[in-house]
């Protein structure tokens, strides 16, 4: 089959029923994030390696383009960059003329024991454990009853390597109920992030008690019977609810024998500062099987693993080695996701981060490198950049740039991306000297009207020892991710500009910027 005639078919297949395949140019379309061919996207769900094939599930609403009857999209990769749609994985019960179940948001592990007893004839069966929305009050086929609008956990199974899926009808939901003394937080309790715990040799699930900023954990022996067996938080929770949690092993400054724990949250509203609506946060810590306890330093302030007001709901994959941790978030923000001007589709998912925890400036941080494709170009040097703005003759709407520099006598340096022709249209990601902070300024990014807080500027802290500044910039056809040093930092911001905004710059205030290496290169369509 040919690839054009493949890639038409592929995306027939990734919404229920009958759909017509998008071409991947239309307006604003990203060329290598994932997006859905149509429709509403939010959360990423279920990310697992298996048998070599990476899969993406997310929340998905199947009959439009705003929130509603959610499902679990699904989508496989074998490398981290292109991705083929698959059918839906959990389609809302009921859907669509009289939804009593929801399939929010959850992870996936592969059950290589067979603890759960899903698998037959030797196969090793993946196990989904996601969170139940029942808008109605009912009586389960479990024969357990629940509320209107409560949420819940539950549990479905995959014997064909994650193809299809089947809900576990006779026992769900595996954990109903809360315990008591939060029992009136029934209807915000949700999105549980399971996995196997080696030492203790159970399972552990973290579920969301979402409006007291709390975590619960649980641990199982066979993925069905859950016992509670401690909390977290609230700790640095600066507003809003805590939502999508997990923890997850890293080794600190690559020492294998030092293992910490990272516990990442989103957080909303309430996100880093200058930033309205949504936020990702976290803390590194030790846990124990049963326990997780913050390290002190790691609470003195809030750490945010993206400094931009697009990231969240940030995910890894279960089935990676401990030194592969790979993060996946929901590239957008509750404050004006439904808003956003894309079509057929909405929301992306930003490219794929390996993480690692690395000691700067004293304390365990998050470290974060995209994958992308290679960075092929030859670099460019200047001994000197003058102040003012130099154009290059790097064009285009989908870039990749690696830039490194040293201050001279200039108070901010960077680049422009997405300019016009006239500049009144363009998208600056650069460094302030003064303040010691990397940046994003979307204040001319084009279209910005349809939500107040869109057009502004997003700072994080970047602090360098020695002078010497780094920065990668990807830049997409409507999104910006710009990683600081050597990843300690990101800033991730959508912007909707014109078509033929597609002008590069570097620019230097206030003076003069010297050791000027730059690498730039348009980055290819991973869909066309």
């Amino acid at each position: 089959m040919l690839p054009s005639a493949r890639y038409a078919l592929v995306l027939g297949l990734c919404a229920f029923g009958a759909v017509s395949a998008q071409s991947y140019t239309e307006l604003y379309r990203p060329q290598y994030h994932f997006t859905p061919a149509k429709n509403w996207m939010n959360d990423p769900n279920g990310l697992i390696y298996h048998n070599d094939i990476y899969h993406l599930f997310y929340q998905y609403n199947p009959g439009g383009a705003t929130w509603g009857a959610m499902s679990w999209g699904h989508a496989t990769s074998k490398d981290l960059i292109h991705w083929e749609h698959q059918p839906v994985a959990l389609l809302a019960r009921g859907y669509p003329d009289a939804i009593t179940e929801m399939f929010f948001s959850g992870t996936a592990v592969a059950d290589v024991d067979n603890t759960s007893g899903f698998g037959t004839n030797g196969s090793t069966p993946l196990v989904a454990m996601y969170t139940s929305y029942y808008p109605q009050e009912q009586v389960l086929p479990s024969g357990k009853s629940v509320a209107a609008n409560q949420q819940a956990q539950s549990i479905a199974y995959s014997v064909d390597d994650g193809m299809t899926w089947n809900t576990y009808d006779a026992g769900n939901p595996v954990i109903a109920e809360l315990p008591a003394e939060y029992a009136d937080q029934i209807l915000e309790f949700r999105d549980p992030s399971v996995f196997w715990h080696q030492s203790s040799g159970k399972w552990v699930a973290v579920v969301s008690l979402a409006k007291l900023h709390k975590l619960l954990f649980y641990t199982s022996t066979d993925l069905k019977a859950w016992k509670y067996v401690s909390e977290f938080g609230p700790a640095n929770a600066v507003g809003g609810v805590w939502e999508c949690p997990s923890i997850f092993p890293l080794p600190l400054d690559g020492d294998d024998q030092n293992l910490k724990w990272v516990a990442q949250i989103g957080l909303n509203p309430g996100g880093p500062p200058g930033v309205t609506g949504s936020g990702t946060q976290y803390i590194v810590g030790s846990f124990d099987g049963t326990s997780f306890t913050a390290d002190p330093e790691s609470v003195q302030q809030t750490n945010w693993l993206d400094y931009g007001p697009d990231f969240y709901a940030a995910l890894s994959f279960s089935g990676l080695p401990t030194n592969d941790r790979v993060d996946i978030a929901w590239m957008n923000n509750w404050q004006y996701a439904a808003a956003i001007p894309t079509d057929p589709w909405r929301s992306s998912l930003t490219v794929p981060r390996k993480l690692s925890l690395a000691t700067i400036n004293g304390t365990a941080t998050v470290v974060q490198q995209p994958i992308v494709q290679q960075q092929n170009s030859i670099p460019r040097r200047w001994s000197s950049i003058p102040a003012g703005i130099t154009k290059l003759n790097a064009t285009g709407k989908a870039i990749d740039a690696t830039l490194s520099f040293s201050r001279s006598t200039a108070t901010q340096f960077g680049l422009v991306f997405r300019a016009s022709a006239d500049m009144s249209e363009q998208t600056s990601i650069g460094y302030d000297f003064t303040t010691e902070q990397l940046f994003v300024n979307r204040t001319q990014s084009g279209e910005t009207g349809f939500d107040g807080s869109f057009s502004s500027v997003y700072y994080a802290p970047l602090h360098s020892s020695d002078g010497n500044i780094t920065l990668r910039a990807l830049v997409d056809w409507s999104s910006v991710e710009v990683f600081g040093g050597v990843g300690e930092v990101s800033l991730t911001a959508q912007i909707f500009p014109s078509d033929d905004s597609v002008d590069t710059y570097l620019f230097s205030t206030g003076g003069s910027t010297s050791g000027v290496e730059l690498r730039v290169q348009q980055a290819q369509s991973v869909w066309n």
